[in-house]
This record gives structure tokens, sequence and C-alpha cells, in this order.
């Protein structure tokens, strides 16, 4: 009897690994593409801070990349990135420093942000006059 509920309680344990498995690979993969997306935000604020006129630039763009962070291009791999980038005044001080904002999110094909957005903003002075 004894050898039978142990032999339950094995196999019950047995049948569970197999999904932890794939949670944990779930979970790794999505780790890694959130520390990707995230590197791509951070070298898109880095080249907009180190722009000398931001004043004119403004407004905001769309980038598409793929899972390597290389820009989409005419028979690029397919789209696996989504970095959105803004400049804009800081609200409670129009004349005062530049808000300057990165977003990347995967792709999507109706281009909605996912839950796992990476968001980077800094403020950063005027230049010039």
């Amino acid at each position: 009897m004894e050898v039978l509920i142990a032999t339950g309680i094995l196999i019950t344990a047995a049948a569970a690994i197999p999904q932890l498995f794939a949670a944990a690979t779930r979970a790794n993969v999505e780790a890694g593409a959130i520390t990707w997306a995230t590197i791509l935000a951070a070298q898109k604020l880095e080249e907009l801070e180190a722009q000398s006129s931001l004043d004119a630039v403004g407004g905001e763009s769309i980038d598409y990349l793929d899972s390597t962070g290389t820009l989409d291009a005419p028979g690029s791999p397919p789209r696996a990135y989504r970095r959105r980038w803004w400049i804009e005044p800081f609200p409670w001080a129009p004349e005062g420093p530049l808000v300057l904002g990165v977003a990347v999110s995967r792709y999507r094909e109706d281009d909605v942000a996912t839950p796992d957005t990476v968001r980077l903003i800094t403020l950063r002075a005027r230049t010039g006059p």
C-alpha cells in the first residue's frame, strides 16, 4: 500500500515537471525581450541626448526594428520591435527644459503598445540663445 501511494506521488510530481519547465522557459524568453527592449530604448535616448540642436527636431517618430535592433528596411528580417520617440517642451515650463522620451515594445500588426512596453524619459536643457 505504501508503495502504491509513493508511486502516485512520484507520478504526480513527474507530470508537473514539464509544465514548470515550459513556464520557466517562457519567463526567460520574456525577460530577454524586455532586456533587449531596454537596451534599444537606452540607445535611442543616448542618440537624442547627443544631438546638439534638439529645439529644431521636436515632434515624434516611430522606428521599426528587427530582432537584432537594425532599422527595418525592404527585404530585412521581420519586424520585432516598435520604438516610438518624442521630444516635447516640459508641460509646466514650456520655455524651460525639453522632455525626451522613448518607448519600445514588441511589434504587433495593430501597432498597439504591449503591457511589457519599456519607457525611458529624461529632461534636457534647451540649447542655443
